[in-house]
């Protein structure tokens, strides 16, 4: 993907310094209010991009020191080639696997699933069945710093922004910036419930797979515009914002959890013979 220059707003450029994003500690913001004002100023001036959100329990470092922000399925400091060969073949029996079960079932959305690798990708992706060249975020802050307070055992967790193209179609395909980028609550089967309280998208270098030069073209620290930490405290919502329950962002009753765990056991059992043989 292409890197781009973000512009700080003057709170982050004081912040940063000299320095990059990426190297420098998170901001720390101590309500949902100071957030919201914080990335709305960024909004502001870097108007040529849509601005997406992670919420993360910490802020993830490299060997170098520098935030970093890999598709799972290139998660690894020293990945090798068959490695990655090994895990796309996985992924591509995780698409068919996908498409079968919704045929099979009769469903709405399983043409775009079958014939469309991007959409089936996204649904593997953020239901967690197998590693993917995708990476999940939100447009919705209140999601992302609810995510930053998920499962958090530490003191405070972290919301980073990042400026991506703004898309055109609901799986957009920007050649000048080389990513893809996807609408999940307009490309997921309609029966799927954990996006709409997420309200997910996913992203990924385009036309980059299994064979891939510098690796590092993949991080998406080279679209990272900011990083805030957030107390892991419900204080910092105050007394007019709440997170998102537990029950919204990943409701108990999804259809999707129950087809996708199919794939993901199909998946699991097929590498299994695959060690025995």
């Amino acid at each position: 993907m292409r890197a781009i220059t973000p512009t700080p707003s003057p709170v982050l450029a004081k912040h940063v310094g000299n320095d990059v994003v990426r190297r420098v500690a998170p901001y720390p913001t101590d309500s949902y209010s100071e957030l919201v004002r914080e990335v709305g100023s960024l909004t502001f001036h870097n108007r040529d991009f849509l601005l997406f959100f992670r919420g993360q329990d910490r802020d993830y470092l490299n060997k170098a020191g520098s935030s970093t922000y890999y598709p799972t399925i290139y998660r690894k400091d020293l990945l090798t080639a068959q490695e990655a060969h090994s895990r796309f073949d996985t992924l591509e029996s995780a698409e068919v696997k996908l498409a079968d079960i919704l045929i099979a079932e009769g469903l709405e959305g399983r043409q775009d699933v079958e014939r469309r690798s991007n959409i089936a990708r996204s649904v593997l992706q953020h239901y967690g069945v197998c590693d993917t060249p995708l990476l999940d975020f939100t447009r919705s802050l209140r999601a992302a710093a609810s995510f930053a307070q998920r499962n958090n055992q530490e003191e405070r967790g972290v919301v980073a922004v990042f400026g991506l193209p703004y898309p055109t179609n609901r799986v957009t395909y920007n050649s000048e910036h080389d990513l893809v980028i996807v609408n999940l609550l307009a490309t997921c089967p309609p029966l799927a419930q954990r996006p709409h309280f997420q309200e997910g998208w996913l992203a990924g270098t385009l036309d980059i797979s299994r064979d891939y030069g510098d690796k590092s073209e993949l991080d998406f620290n080279n679209r990272l515009v900011a990083k805030f930490s957030v107390p892991n405290h419900k204080s910092f919502w105050g007394n007019d914002f709440e997170r998102i329950p537990e029950h919204l962002l990943f409701p108990p009753d999804d259809p999707m959890v129950q087809l996708t765990e199919r794939v993901k056991t199909q998946v699991i059992n097929e590498m299994k013979n695959i060690f025995m043989l």
